[in-house]
């Protein structure tokens, strides 16, 4: 019932309604800091009572391979000696966590050239008390292999950029791989003299891609993990390197091969089947006979290291009081193209262009640090686009008082560091390309209690998808940063609560202590995988060849395509070669040897390549039809009344081939040649005309397919068409027949290996085809088979 008259409730006022739901929104947003705070909580507790990793036996060690040194050395004053300090880098973090419950053991370059008469001292030195075996390299090698190739080759092209290059790229390539292969087989040597079997290897990063393949040849069952700091590029910028299969063959010798993202393993697996023709799932690369697993476990920070301290505090007081209640914008980068410094130095100038509101009451603090890379020319010209651009931005809005940007170019102390990341209102990451970004975290686990600041984030950056707290920006839209940054210098204190809650319980729960812990454990979890999936016991050749003397008939059952030949898509480039067929003359010439070729050609190419061999049998279409060999008519003397094995040729004997060959030519008086028989002539064929025309469909549209008609079959060839494209193809046309031919006795194969889809009779096969030439053979005792796919 209505109420009416004096029954009805007035209706509350719009002034009264906006502040209930204002308290509701307050309240949910209460409510989900209360969450945040918790599950906050709950990760850093998992972090902190993550145990030792698992060896085999307490003697076994971790050894870490990295370019990145894990001590810094500097010459004393006088000139005569070196300082020591341990490195703070995020790496140095995770190692030093693995060496709380485990032995840690650095193969790693000093980060000086350290002359021969010093290099034993400093060795010692980096043993005893670092647990560092350094990885001594001479000048011209250094600047060869570091310099030129890691820092002009390497690197832009990981970080796909390629047209930053050197323009003197290809200059003596060849003495800079060189230079690369000689440093990479250093630290093969000093990780040799301290390897021991159990032992766990992790190499890191693009400087060492060759490493884990030396290893593997030098140590066959070593545990070995390799990790990319960096992105991994796309297939169309990786394939522009000259030496792009080495470096993967090199990558390919881990047990796992970790990245920061999503991304970057799916450019590995397309660059894996482009490049190389290999078999990979989402997860893992089948390579050599071995089963590479692949993960993602992006690095991150020690948080504690950032915590506010007296000392902070100090420095954070007296920055308040320099810059007298301005807005606090800051950028920490090092000075390289990938991180996007120019970009966000015209986004400030755009920023007080054209928000006016701005001048005089915001300063951005770019803190630019030497990343060892200015001996380049590019380099050396970016440094120069960067000082111009301070300049002109300081010359159009500063004043005798105000200073827009403050230019640090220099590496900073840690606690001024803090200070500048707790006083900040605004953090800028405008990265073009970067596979993680630790700045970003560490400004996040910097941040006062009271008051947030807020994170502008760029999408190209690693973990951009994970920081859901940010202000993802697109760092080439300059108007669009400085949008970004006017909307986090409005943002309410709530607001920005709640997205540093979001980015904090990020950086608290995947810090370097968790990122160490995941990836080792994920190293042995591989190894035991590819231990596993290795575990075929080796063919013993001695008592095979035993077997076979001993024998008084032998059947040989060869497939052809893949074990004979190379599997090829067109007929023409899968003839056999001579040497092949002198080699089953003379296999064919002992009587007591009977060999068989099963293969899905047709008959009338196998009759073309084999028929001039009455003594081997065929059979075409995976047994649709068969030619048995015929019978040798000395067989009926084979148990020793009559010739003998060793009266005739042998294999190893140069006297056998050609005496085999002559043989063969006059084979046909010898033989009667046996017709071909079709195994399966009640097969019902009816189905065929509308397969061929949906077959001829895809192969308009897949260039590089080829479609192979034959009596019984078809086979959809897809090995020279684009891999993915090709792949993608193939499934939907096994998907696409399964529900077309699902009534009838007709099965779809799709091999991924040979790259092919074949529709055929369920009934023929090669199983069936081994069965009747068992039958028809029935007196062979003895038999081979070699690498069928049934």
């Amino acid at each position: 019932m209505e109420p009416t008259g004096t029954d009805a409730a007035a209706p509350p006022s719009l002034a009264e309604l906006g502040e209930s739901s204002l308290l509701d929104q307050l309240h949910d947003l209460h409510r989900r800091l209360a969450a945040v705070r918790q599950d906050s909580q709950r990760y850093n507790s998992l972090a902190r009572n993550l145990g030792p990793i698992p060896m085999a036996n307490d003697s076994n060690k971790i050894i870490v391979c990295s370019l990145r040194r894990c001590v810094r050395m500097l010459k004393t004053d006088q000139g005569d000696g070196w300082q020591y300090t341990a490195s703070a880098t995020g790496l140095k973090s995770a190692i030093d966590y693995l060496g709380r419950g485990n032995s840690v053991h650095w193969v790693s370059w000093p980060g000086a050239v350290v002359d021969e008469s010093s290099q034993d001292g400093v060795r010692r030195r980096l043993e005893a008390d670092f647990a560092c075996h350094p990885v001594f390299l001479g000048a011209e090698t250094l600047d060869l292999y570091h310099n030129q190739f890691c820092n002009v080759v390497l690197w832009p092209l990981f970080h796909s950029l390629p047209q930053r290059s050197d323009s003197r790229l290809l200059e003596n390539f060849g003495d800079k791989y060189d230079a690369y292969c000689s440093a990479n087989q250093k630290f093969l040597e000093a990780v040799s003299e301290i390897y021991k079997d159990g032992d766990l290897v992790l190499v890191c990063d693009y400087q060492l891609m060759a490493l884990p393949g030396l290893l593997r040849r030098r140590f066959p069952e070593i545990t070995c993990g390799f990790y990319f700091h960096c992105p991994f590029p796309s297939s169309e910028f990786f394939q522009m390197l000259p030496v792009r299969e080495a470096l993967l063959h090199g990558v390919l010798g881990a047990d796992l091969v970790v990245f920061n993202h999503f991304d970057y393993v799916r450019h590995f697996l397309n660059v894996c089947t482009r490049m190389l023709g290999l078999e990979s799932s989402p997860s893992r690369v089948e390579y050599n006979g071995r089963l590479i697993s692949l993960g993602i476990c992006p690095m991150g920070i020690d948080p504690v290291k950032y915590a506010v301290t007296p000392k902070v505090e100090a420095h954070v007081e007296m920055l308040k009081r320099q810059q007298d209640g301005m807005k606090i914008i800051v950028g920490v980068h090092k000075l390289d193209f990938c991180k996007g410094i120019p970009e966000m130095l015209e986004a400030m100038e755009y920023l007080l262009q054209h928000y006016p509101e701005y001048r005089g009451k915001v300063v951005l603090y770019a803190v630019v640090r030497d990343a060892g890379r200015t001996a380049s020319v590019q380099y050396r010209m970016l440094s120069r686009q960067i000082n111009e651009l301070v300049g002109r931005v300081n010359g159009r809005f500063g004043t005798a008082e105000y200073c827009p940007v403050r230019y640090l170019k220099q590496s900073i102390d840690h606690d001024q560091l803090v200070a500048l990341y707790n006083c900040a209102d605004v953090a800028i990451v405008s990265s073009i390309k970067e596979g993680i970004n630790l700045q970003a975290m560490e400004f996040i686990a910097a941040q006062k209690k009271s008051c947030h600041g807020v994170l502008v984030y760029s999408e190209f950056a690693g973990c951009a998808s994970s920081f859901q707290g940010a202000l993802l920006v697109n760092p080439m839209h300059i108007e669009q940063v400085a949008a970004s940054v006017d909307t986090a210098l409005r943002m309410s204190p709530t607001t920005k609560r709640i997205r540093h809650h979001q980015l904090s319980r990020y950086v608290h729960t995947y810090t370097s202590t968790l990122w160490a812990q995941r990836i080792m454990s994920a190293l042995n979890e591989a190894a035991a995988t590819a231990q596993e999936y290795n575990r075929l016991d080796k063919l013993d050749t001695a008592q095979l060849l035993g077997y076979y003397e001993r024998s008084q008939r032998r059947l040989f059952l060869l497939d052809y395509d893949g074990t004979l030949v190379n599997y090829q898509s067109m007929e023409e480039l899968a003839e056999p070669s001579a040497a092949l067929l002198s080699c089953l003359e003379d296999l064919t010439a002992d009587p007591r040897n009977t060999v068989y070729i099963i293969s899905g050609r047709n008959k009338t190419r196998l009759q073309e390549w084999f028929g001039h061999l009455p003594r081997v049998g065929l059979a075409a279409e995976h047994g649709y039809w068969f030619r048995p060999a015929s019978k040798h008519p000395s067989t009926l003397d084979v148990d020793g009344s009559g010739a003998s094995g060793d009266n005739l040729p042998r294999l190893n004997d140069p006297l056998a081939s050609s005496s085999s060959s002559v043989m063969g030519a006059s084979e046909s008086a010898m033989f009667e040649r046996a017709p071909w028989q079709c195994m399966f002539s009640d097969v019902e064929l009816e189905w065929r005309d509308e397969v061929e025309s949906i077959l001829e469909h895809f192969t308009e549209r897949t260039p590089g397919s080829l479609l192979d008609v034959k009596d019984c079959c078809y086979t959809w060839h897809f090995r020279d068409a684009d891999p993915t494209f090709g792949l993608k193809q193939a499934k939907d046309m096994q998907l696409h027949f399964d529900q077309m031919l699902r009534d009838l006795p007709v099965g779809v194969v799709m091999c991924r290996i040979k790259k092919y889809v074949m529709i055929r009779p369920w009934r023929v096969n090669k199983g069936r085809a081994v069965s009747r030439i068992l039958e028809y053979e029935s007196e062979t005792p003895y038999f081979t088979a070699l690498d069928f796919d049934f």
